[in-house]
Formats: C-alpha cells, sequence, structure tokens
C-alpha cells in the first residue's frame, strides 16, 4: 500500500452538480490506492451509478437532501457506501439482476462492475455498500 488516505467521507446536496463533484473526489482518492487501474474504474463505474441514483431517486424534486460517500480501503478490499436519507418512489426501487426491466439498470450495472454490492432501503434512507477485492500482490 502507498501513503495514499485510506478513509474518506463526505457529504454534499443531493444535486446533479454535486454528484459529478463526488465522482471527481471518489476518483482522486481512487488514484491514490494500490489498486489495478482496471478494478480502479470499475468502482468509479458503481461510485457513478449509486450516487446518480441517490440524486435521482431519493428526493423530491423540490425537496432538499443530502447524499453521503464514504471510502474506505483494507488490504485486501476497496469499499464505498453511498447513502442517502430521502424515501425512494416504488417506481425506483432497483430491478433484479437479470431483469428485463427497463428502469434500475444502474443497480444492475454496480453488480456487474464489482465484486460485492448490498442495498439496504429502510424508512430513514437508502445505503449502497459497494466492495473490490485487490489482486494480491507477491
Amino acid at each position: 500500500m502507498t501513503d495514499a488516505v485510506e478513509f474518506a467521507r463526505v457529504v454534499h446536496p443531493a444535486r446533479a452538480d454535486e454528484a459529478q463533484r463526488m465522482r471527481h473526489e471518489a476518483r482522486d482518492w481512487l488514484a491514490g490506492l494500490d489498486l489495478e487501474q482496471e478494478a480502479r474504474e470499475r468502482v468509479l463505474t458503481a461510485v457513478s451509478e449509486a450516487v446518480e441514483n441517490a440524486v435521482e431517486h431519493a428526493y423530491p424534486e423540490d425537496a432538499e437532501g443530502t447524499v453521503e460517500l464514504t471510502l474506505w480501503a483494507e488490504a485486501d478490499a476497496v469499499n464505498v457506501r453511498v447513502t442517502d436519507n430521502g424515501h425512494w418512489s416504488e417506481g425506483s426501487v432497483p430491478a433484479e439482476p437479470g431483469s428485463h426491466a427497463t428502469r434500475g439498470r444502474g443497480f444492475v450495472l454496480m453488480h456487474r462492475s464489482v465484486d460485492s454490492v448490498a442495498i439496504r432501503h429502510t424508512a430513514a434512507g437508502t445505503t449502497v455498500a459497494l466492495r473490490q477485492e485487490r489482486e494480491p500482490h507477491p
């Protein structure tokens, strides 16, 4: 492991311009980790989808809310958690992997991008947890 930051947390307003900013912050954080470029790009894809979903679906259009992005590194994996405090409408709940639904495909993309995806919807909000294993180094 390099001397990179191994833990980062940011909270931004749930807006499209802030989603772009969060992607840039995630990219900068991931760039400092000992992680293969392909894995780094897959994690960034999954993070982008999770953040975009929170911005688009968690809050009514006229409501203010936040999206929290937490990233941390372990010896064998990189972990990301995206959390909102909103309430997703029935029509925006994710499609199951293998589904032919026209909405909710971002969750399918997340599942295809990283090693593990866990999604928890509650009355207090939604949390998406992503995990990408690191290749062991000799």
